[in-house]
């Protein structure tokens, strides 16, 4: 356990440093996890204004669509660390290290050996999906939070032999509770997997003889009771969510055109690119490459080592019969929902990362040479040299920048978001509203909101107008963007050519009519602040003359012609 502890400070220290260093200090790319962000930053305003009851209302929140705790814990844990980002993020960290102690717990408890629960945690700190750009451990929103309990769920499901104990079963229904409530949408996973187990254990009591007839019962009494809890306690939740979740879900995933886009943007047109997206994703993406190294190695040398039959090995994967359906319906479930939904997401996959791994771990048991044929020592250093692997790998991919922005660029991007937040607070503006005319993750009303909270400590309403909501990633008609762009006391403006061609609709068609909001805009509105971002010029313009000479200058405005 003291390895286990000395593990977890090193992980701590390798978070926040790269925290310190490469997450903090910029905007957060990719546009979910400002949303979660802002969300926390509003419920703190609101536990100053109303004390504990603005917790109280978050948890009840009608209005949530995908989860209600998430932002609720990163407030809560700011009431200890502060308002800022750095303890926002210690949410992931805090689930990913209990993630790893149950793994840790379960895997020596059930197969009875420490060198296994090692070989867990290898696999685990080596998967891709931890350190991935986004939806992993640097990812402020729900999927990291979501993958580390629906792996502690299965962990558990695994540790109460698959509902034989029914104790332990009471244990498993509050992991699922506490997943539902991060993430609403898993209430299907956990719904039909423990069905499916249901349905399949209601045959084998059919089919079961006498003395194995008790425990069949037992296990389905186990499953009912397992999955009676959760329905009882998040269905009434998800009851008062249900307009949102209508909205978010029916229209936004399966009515609504919008799933298309989605689509298209990552490279999915084809049947079969629906139908492969998310093996290829959880493969690579998730799990990847140095973990199917470190357990395909070790499982090729256990077979060499017993050159075992086919039929042998089929009877050393008996005992744990139960554990391998459980786990696979945990996977299949998932990744068949998911496969199902037209619009596709290459963070959403990690959800199935655990039992992945866990089902890797119980085949590795089962095929391990014998105690008569490699000792617990050296069983023991094959073991640690797994672990020390995966650790080094997780050192170094979590400190390094690689994948992370050119650094002059992000530190352009928070200029252009200051520039706009001083303007608003030297005019006394507490609320502005604001077209552009791109769609990107780093410029729009979030990271200008979230600069003016994190950089000048203070509140500020933007509306979003081009740019954003129903005028945002859909294609707009001039007629609609001259009328928003003279509505904005706020206008951001770049060229109409650079970087136009994918992925997002309004992107393309703005080219037909931007010299006409160009021309409008540079007559009837005043240059603040112009820069040049990933080779795009950017242009802010405002509703009125700043009062005084803007604190951040002006970058060079010899790009600012039309093109």
């Amino acid at each position: 356990m003291a390895l286990l502890i000395a593990l977890f400070v090193a992980e701590a220290i390798v978070f926040y440093a790269h925290v310190a260093r490469d997450v903090v200090p910029f905007y957060p790319p990719r546009f979910d996890q400002l949303s979660y962000y802002l969300s926390t930053y509003d419920l703190l305003g609101a536990f100053h204004a109303k004390s504990s009851r603005a917790f109280v209302d978050e948890l009840l929140q009608p209005g949530n669509p995908t989860g209600t705790t998430f932002v609720l814990q990163g407030a809560l844990l700011s009431l200890i660390g502060g308002a800022n980002r750095t303890t926002f993020l210690s949410v992931n960290l805090l689930y990913f290290l209990a993630l790893q102690f149950v793994l840790f717990t379960v895997v020596r408890s059930c197969i009875g050996r420490i060198d296994f629960a090692w070989i867990a945690i290898a696999l685990l700190l080596s998967s891709a999906t931890v350190i991935q750009a986004a939806g992993g451990i640097y990812d402020y929103r729900i999927d990291f939070s979501a993958m580390c309990l629906y792996g502690i769920w299965t962990c558990l499901v695994v540790w109460c032999g698959a509902f034989r104990h029914t104790g332990r079963s009471l244990i498993v229904a509050l992991a699922g509770i506490l997943l539902v409530y991060s993430r609403f949408f898993t209430v299907i996973y956990i719904g039909i997997a423990l069905g499916t187990l249901l349905a399949i254990n209601l045959y084998e009591l059919l089919r079961a003889s006498a003395p194995e007839r008790n425990s069949a019962t037992w296990r389905g009494i186990n499953i009912l009771l397992s999955g009676g809890l959760v329905a009882a306690v998040c269905l009434p939740r998800l009851y008062l969510s249900r307009d949102a979740i209508y909205g978010y879900y029916m229209i936004g995933h399966v009515l609504g055109d919008e799933k298309y886009i989605r689509a298209h943007e990552l490279g999915v047109y084809s049947i079969a690119g629906h139908l492969l997206y998310y093996p290829k994703s959880i493969l690579y993406g998730h799990i990847g490459l140095l973990t199917w190294l470190i357990a395909g190695a070790l499982a090729g040398w256990s077979l060499w080592r017993d050159r075992l039959t086919a039929s042998e090995m089929l009877a050393r994967l008996r005992p744990f019969g139960h554990e391998f359906i459980a786990l696979g319906i945990a996977v299949l479930i998932p990744v068949a929902t998911l496969t199902a939904n037209v619009s596709k997401s290459p963070v959403v996959g990690g959800i199935v990362t655990v039992p992945i791994l866990l089902a890797m771990v119980l085949f590795g048991a089962a095929i391990w040479p014998g105690v008569l044929k490699l000792s617990r020592t050296r069983s023991i250093n094959v073991a640690a040299v797994a672990t020390a692997i995966a650790v080094s790998a997780f050192a170094i991919k979590g400190t390094s920048s690689k994948g992370v922005a050119p650094r002059a660029d992000l530190e352009r991007i928070t200029l252009l978001a200051r520039s706009i937040a001083t303007y608003a607070a030297e005019n006394n503006l507490d609320r502005l509203s604001m077209s552009t005319d791109r769609v990107v993750d780093y410029e729009n009303v979030g990271t200008l909101k979230l600069a003016s909270i994190e950089l000048l400590h203070r509140s500020l309403e933007v509306d979003g107008l081009l740019g954003h909501g129903a005028y945002g990633i859909f294609a707009t008609s001039r007629e609609d963007a001259l009328r928003l762009v003279a509505e904005s006391d706020v206008i951001v403006l770049t060229d109409p050519v650079t970087d136009r061609s994918h992925p997002y609709p309004m992107n393309t068609k703005i080219k037909e009519y931007w010299g006409e909001l160009w021309q409008w805009t540079n007559q009837n509105r005043a240059l603040l602040f112009s820069t040049e971002i990933f080779g795009i010029p950017y242009r802010v313009f405002v509703r009125s003359p700043p009062t005084k000479e803007h604190p951040l200058g002006r970058a060079s405005t010899d790009h600012t012609r039309s093109r």
